[in-house]
């Protein structure tokens, strides 16, 4: 039991220590918000990109995918985002603050937390299982975080399907997927020099997406909507990951699946989301709240779904 404990600790505590680093550097102005935003958008379009790709290029990804695997995760994560959303419409009457309280408390941290979270807990497996969810999960996710803003915020912006498209088409995560797979389908392989700069790049995203992370977390203070902060944080590191597992169980997933399948939905909110939500006109104050507020539980909540996969043996 207490080296479960230590184990579980040993997973999570070292990448919110690196994130709380990032929170530190900014307070003591080391660092500053053009860092954070620059390195943000640097792991958007390179670091993670490169993450997924490495993953797909160096598994042997046709015996891993499982499309049964990304089905079910694809259809919790809806039925869960749309229970929520209907849960807040008649307790939430403020427009706005009701997109960023959905929003912020389906819209997982599922890249930048969950593909290391996954990899240390399982590998090789945890890493390809992390990947699928990035790769085909997240564009679902968010679409729904799209069509949610865009009937509660919206900013006067009109919402197309072909803008939701391109948008989904442009993602650089859906790009280098599309490269990976055209080489590792047909078995062409790169350069030695080519892919060990890529590990270069792949080893160094993590910890600068978790400094980035904590030099963004900005806590804004007491509000009178504070409470909705708080109970968008509480549905999204422990209500969600309680009903990814439990439909996950019911469905028939055990192991890796199953662990993925909590564990990636009990991520803290994204930052991601929050940059969403104010540029489609939603309240900034709830968005952000809970994500600090998230991102904190998470380092006790995630240690917990942690020991107990490995304490009733979900994994080994």
């Amino acid at each position: 039991m207490l080296s479960d404990l230590l184990f579980s600790l040993g997973i999570v505590m070292p990448l919110f220590m690196v994130l709380l680093l990032g929170y530190g550097l900014r307070r003591i102005n080391l660092i500053g918000d053009a860092f954070a935003a620059g390195g943000n958008k640097l792991m958007f379009y390179i670091g993670l990109p490169v993450i997924v790709f490495r993953s797909i290029y160096r598994a042997d990804i046709r015996e891993l995918f499982d499309p049964r695997f990304v089905v079910a995760m694809i259809a919790i994560t809806v039925v869960t985002g749309a229970a929520i959303w209907l849960s807040a419409t008649p307790l939430i009457k403020e427009r706005t603050v009701r997109g960023a309280f959905v929003l912020s408390s389906f819209r997982g941290n599922q890249a930048f937390l969950g593909i290391p979270l996954m990899t240390l807990l399982a590998g090789e497996a945890g890493l390809i299982r992390a990947t699928m969810v990035v790769t085909f999960v997240l564009p679902v996710a968010n679409i729904l975080s799209i069509l949610l803003l865009a009937s509660t915020c919206n900013n006067g912006k009109k919402i197309t399907p072909g803008g939701v498209m391109l948008t989904i088409v442009k993602n650089p995560i859906i790009i280098t997927t599309a490269i990976g797979l055209g080489l590792v389908l047909p078995g062409i392989r790169l350069p030695g020099i080519v892919d060990a700069s890529l590990g270069y790049i792949a080893e160094m995203a993590t910890p600068l997406a978790l400094l980035c992370i904590g030099a963004s977390m900005k806590f804004a203070g007491f509000d009178k909507k504070f409470k909705y902060a708080m109970w968008g944080s509480f549905v999204k590191v422990i209500l969600l990951p309680i009903a990814f597992a439990g439909i996950g169980y019911l469905l028939g997933f055990r192991g890796y699946d199953l662990a993925a399948m909590t564990i990636m939905g009990g991520v803290p909110s994204a930052i991601a989301g929050y940059a969403m939500v104010v540029e489609m006109g939603g309240d900034g104050y709830v968005a952000s709240t809970i994500v600090v507020i998230s991102t904190l539980l998470s380092a006790f909540t995630l240690t917990l779904v942690i020991y107990g996969i490995r304490v009733l043996g979900v994994v080994g």
